[in-house]
């Protein structure tokens, strides 16, 4: 607990304020009234000015910045250009990226780390390479030349799957995963490529150490070895790359909502930047940044699950 006291005093929270600033200054750069994006170009200068001093638009910037700051801690992220609120619009867009994420991570890590300790403990013989050439596939490929691929082949030509739009999960389970085969194999398969090269190394580095030979010795099996004494010492360095790629995945998911026609963050940020809607420009960056903030935060949390000697008082970068 006071690991985590600690990494949110120092850590999390002065980031989020540092990045908070940040995104609330580049959008104050950025050209354009938006009160006059809301009335459009036809508006008489009265309404505007009206409108500009309804928004605090002609407050001074920190006093513009700390109201902001403050709606936003207590969920009021303001209006969109369109009309509704932000929250409204992260109610309809936020729970189907969240739920691609969710798969697109899981399919990612479970093949990764699978692929990775069979290659590991098969190190130098065919599967291993076979493994190894898999992987680098699916790294050198984009992930929305992936989805592209994807469609084309599995959609178009095969039509096994629908090419666009999605099915929420808990209304039809069964329509729903089949919209969302196709997008979480395009956004997970580098994840499973990624892990799977270092959860190999890990493996075989591991598999080197004296008391993996002490087991072996003792007659252990080649299965109680691995799953006894090598899995989890070999899962330190791996929580490191899944906890990377669980941060960036949201940020991943911006490009596969828009080859899929995902109803997600993803579509809206693009609607958004092209409505010059700054809010809700603002309110989903925030988010970003926050969201992979928070995912490095529970990434060294596990780093002191997997490994004993790690007490939560003395965790890793503490």
């Amino acid at each position: 607990m006071n690991y985590l006291l600690t990494r949110l005093i120092k850590q999390f929270i002065p980031v989020v304020l540092i990045a908070s600033v940040l995104i609330f200054g580049l959008m104050e750069l950025l050209p354009g009234d938006p009160a006059v994006i809301i009335l459009g170009e036809t508006a008489t200068p009265e309404s505007v000015q009206a409108l500009r001093e309804e928004m605090g638009l002609n407050d001074p910037l920190p006093q513009r910045y700390l109201r902001w700051l403050g709606d936003s801690l207590t969920g009021d992220l303001g209006q969109s250009t369109s009309g509704k609120q932000v929250t409204e619009l992260f109610a309809s867009s936020l729970p189907p990226t969240l739920e691609l994420a969710f798969f697109a991570f899981t399919f990612g890590n479970l093949l990764g780390v699978g692929l990775g300790i069979l290659a590991g403990i098969n190190r130098g013989n065919v599967l291993d390479v076979a493994i190894g050439m898999f992987s680098g596939l699916l790294i050198a490929i984009p992930s929305f030349v992936a989805g592209l691929l994807m469609l084309l082949v599995f959609s178009v030509r095969l039509g096994w799957f629908p090419s666009a739009g999605r099915t929420p999960f808990l209304e039809a389970p069964g329509d729903a995963l089949m919209h969302l085969t196709l997008p979480s194999l395009a956004l997970g398969g580098i994840i499973a490529a990624i892990i799977s090269r270092f959860t190999r190394q890990s493996i075989v580095d591991t598999l080197t150490h004296d008391y993996i030979r002490t087991a072996r010795a003792k007659g252990l099996s080649n299965r109680a070895v691995i799953l006894r004494h090598a899995l989890k010492p070999s899962m330190m360095p791996v929580v490191t790359v899944i906890g990377i790629q669980l941060g960036g995945l949201i940020g991943g998911t911006i490009v596969i909502e828009q080859v899929f026609t995902w109803p997600g963050m993803g579509r809206l940020l693009v609607t958004s930047i092209n409505a010059r809607d700054y809010p809700t420009i603002q309110a989903i960056t925030l988010l970003l940044v926050s969201s992979y903030l928070l995912f490095n935060l529970l990434t060294d949390l596990a780093y002191a699950w997997l490994d004993p000697r790690l007490k939560l008082g003395h965790g890793v970068g503490a």
